[in-house]
């Protein structure tokens, strides 16, 4: 099917999914991008693709519409469009079910910066993260920035999205999965810190970091030694670090 028109409702709904409550309501977002869009796993649906007449590859889908560079480039959000995006189905995915594995997890608090959180969700599957948590009052995953900055990782890993991290400390605690929060006011290095094999670290704002009641009730407080004299890092730089340092310990990373 080729499409002529900017009214034409697959261009509508793919536009309508720029914004989270669209995406939401769907249950769908945009994939953008020859690698990204090749590189979904089969056990992702993909709801239809679009391309352009210049897009050569068949991707043997059922659903595949051609539109104009000039309709493309129009809903596209990169500066230099490569003729083909996807519209995929999210996921869901069960606490209970993420938690039942053994290993490393990430809790994202009130984080804003679609690329922080796309490089978190990057970084954590490339360590082996069993799981990431997402509070409620942070950016969506499913938005197209963050989507494009985990590089296709956001296939790969679960996420479970805003989620009440008290409540979920508390599931923790009761699992016996180990909460570690960074503090400026900790007097344990992460380098000096012994880890079990079911930990979860919490990373909070980018500015205001981890909410006070949430450092309240946390199994310990760590920090990252630094030589200079800047007090923080960037929040995708800090959990990279733990990640790395935790890997170590875990899995015998060198």
């Amino acid at each position: 099917m080729f499409i002529e028109s900017s009214n034409n409702d697959i261009i509508k709904l793919i536009v309508s999914l720029k914004e989270k409550k669209n995406r939401d309501e769907q249950s769908l977002f945009v994939v953008e991008g020859f690698k990204q869009v090749a590189g979904i796993p089969k056990d992702w649906k993909i709801k239809f693709i679009l391309i352009t007449k210049r897009y050569k590859e068949d991707f043997k889908l059922k659903k595949v519409y051609i539109t104009t560079d000039k309709i493309f480039k129009k809903i596209s959000d990169t500066k230099t469009p490569q003729d083909i995006l996807a519209v995929v189905e999210k996921k869901k995915n069960n606490i209970e079910e993420v938690l039942s594995n053994k290993g490393i997890f990430i809790i994202i608090d009130t984080l804003q910066d679609p690329g922080n959180i796309g490089t978190i969700i990057r970084t954590a599957e490339a360590f082996g993260a069993k799981g990431i948590f997402i509070s409620n009052n942070s950016v969506d995953v499913y938005s197209d920035k963050v989507v494009r900055s985990t590089m296709g990782a956001i296939f790969n890993i679960p996420i479970i999205q805003e989620c009440n991290i008290i409540q979920l400390i508390q599931t923790l605690k009761q699992k016996q999965i180990c909460t570690y929060a960074f503090s400026l006011d900790s007097k344990t290095s992460l380098s000096n810190t012994k880890f079990n094999d079911n930990v979860a670290i919490i990373i909070g704002n980018e500015s205001k970091g981890i909410n006070k009641n949430i450092l309240d009730i946390v199994d310990f407080k760590i920090k990252i030694d630094m030589l200079g004299k800047t007090q923080s890092l960037n929040a995708a730089v800090a959990c990279s670090i733990a990640m790395y340092e935790i890997s170590k310990q875990l899995n015998g990373i060198s």
